[in-house]
């Protein structure tokens, strides 16, 4: 019977553990692509979401159409650079689970570079602020915009829901990095998840209500067997069981 009083080097293990964990969904268009939290979207998909959560950027800058089409491109380019990065660090565990803390080296080393190529076209304040959403490589931001672009939305009602994802990106970002500086994993899972309440609760204000309920299902988190997953944004969808080989 193991004893349910941790011992203080265990619990800063299974802070590690979870602060790794938050970090790894950040990674997660290379994640997607094995099939982990939903079907992966195809490139045109990647590149119509991406698209738009630069242009997203763009618009709470009031940026011009010229530097707007630099945000999008530079932004494409960095999101491209990220996959292929975290790929290839992938590629090195063996296909296996990779190294957390390389693959955290992985992204602050491709927003660092992000953050070169805005400085060349925007003043530092618009460069902090595009960084703020745009250097989060968030896994969850693509499914979401993807799911808002399916809608037809009008101009305003599309300006107002992208604005919320985009809040609720850098929101996400702050809990992962406040969790990463202070290993105070425990109250993650409880933060995420009110997040989430919130920019679902918000959602409903700005969508109607057929439409709040498509958003749902398409951004619903799933586990391997297609069920609906309790964990909040910023976890790791549960890795599929192994399924007994065939006689």
């Amino acid at each position: 019977m193991c004893n349910r009083k941790s011992s203080p080097l265990l619990k800063v293990a299974g802070v590690c553990v979870g602060v790794c964990a938050l970090m790894f969904c950040c990674i997660g268009a290379v994640a997607q692509e094995a099939g982990r939290g939903g079907a992966a979207p195809n490139p045109e998909q990647n590149q119509k979401a991406w698209a738009m959560e630069a242009k997203a950027a763009a618009q709470s800058l009031k940026l011009s159409a010229e530097l707007t089409t630099k945000l999008v491109d530079a932004y494409k380019a960095a999101r491209e650079s990220q996959m292929a990065a975290a790929r290839a660090k992938m590629e090195q565990s063996g296909g296996g689970r990779p190294d957390f803390r390389a693959l955290m080296e992985v992204n602050q080393a491709e927003k660092a570079k992000l953050e070169t190529a805005l400085k060349g076209f925007l003043n530092p304040e618009q460069t902090t602020k595009a960084l703020a959403p745009l250097g989060t490589f968030n896994r969850r931001w693509d499914p979401m915009v993807t799911a808002l672009g399916g809608m037809s939305l009008d101009e305003k009602t599309m300006t107002e829901a992208m604005k919320l994802v985009m809040d609720y990106i850098v929101e996400s970002d702050k809990i992962m990095q406040a969790a990463a500086a202070s290993g105070g994993f425990e109250a993650v899972r409880e933060k995420a998840g009110s997040l989430r309440e919130k920019l679902d609760a918000d959602m409903a204000k700005v969508l109607s209500a057929d439409q709040m309920a498509k958003w749902k299902e398409a951004t619903a988190r799933r586990g391997g067997q297609g069920r609906r997953s309790e964990q909040p944004a910023g976890q790791p969808a549960p890795t599929p069981a192994p399924q007994p080989a065939a006689k």
